[in-house]
């Protein structure tokens, strides 16, 4: 039985050679060749990737240096555009210039071409300028007076007027101005509005608030830009007080 036993067992593995030899050899050999194939894709895909690599890195520098001469460029133009807007200014101002020049030119040689016509000299235009500010001097001095003199003509007519029991209305065409501060215990208000602007003495005025009346104010004082005026109570109008802003007209 024992040897028996050893015989099959023998058998058997001589079959298991036999099915090696016949079946799993040219799996190993077939995955041999695979690997071998694999190998040597694998060996031409690094070759390619390390070309690959290789010209990408010269596409790369060659692109950077391509945007450097492009960056250089751009900022060589805008320089380039920079200075010839300036030169344009340069030019606009000199045309300014030289329009300005020409122009004083021909006034001076019109001016000095109408002297000569006149048969002055230049040595007398200043004598003449002189002259001329000495009128001009004496004719302000003399429209002072004269508004001192009407003025005081008006005043002593309005005394006159008041002795003799007769008042005469003031004029004061196109008056108009605005309230500027109000005393409500002695009952007087300051006019924005004066000599200059063709305020009298005496003169009545109407304030109105919109479009309704508030009272009426007699001009008592008057200087250049403002003006001093007595409430009138007759005028006054039941429940509105008069206030800063409201305003007035002749």
């Amino acid at each position: 039985m024992l040897r028996l036993a050893l015989i099959l067992a023998l058998l058997v593995a001589i079959g298991g050679l036999a099915v090696s030899e016949f079946v799993t050899k040219p799996k190993v050999v077939e995955l041999n060749d695979r690997l071998t194939s694999t190998e040597a894709n694998l060996a031409q895909t690094t070759e390619a990737k390390t070309k690959a690599e290789a010209e990408a890195k010269t596409q790369k520098a060659v692109a950077e240096k391509a945007s450097r001469e492009l960056t250089d460029t751009k900022t060589l133009l805008e320089t380039a555009s920079t200075e010839a807007e300036q030169q344009r200014g340069r030019a606009e101002r000199l045309q300014t210039d030289l329009t300005k020049v020409t122009k004083d030119r021909n006034e001076a040689q019109q001016a000095l071409a109408a002297w000569n016509a006149l048969g002055v000299q230049p040595e007398q235009v200043s004598q003449l300028r002189a002259d001329l500010k000495s009128v001009s001097d004496a004719k302000a001095v003399l429209d002072d007076e004269k508004r001192i003199l009407i003025r005081n003509n008006e005043k002593l007519q309005a005394a006159l007027d008041t002795f003799q029991g007769r008042e005469r209305p003031v004029e004061m065409p196109g008056l108009k101005g605005e309230i500027a501060a109000v005393d409500p215990q002695w009952k007087f208000v300051v006019l924005n509005v004066g000599e200059t602007q063709g305020a009298k003495e005496r003169g009545i005025v109407m304030v109105r608030r919109g479009d309704k009346l508030v009272g009426k104010a007699r001009i008592v004082s008057v200087e250049p830009n403002r003006s001093i005026a007595n409430m009138l109570p007759k005028w006054q109008q039941p429940g509105a007080e008069v206030q800063v802003g409201d305003i007035i007209l002749y």
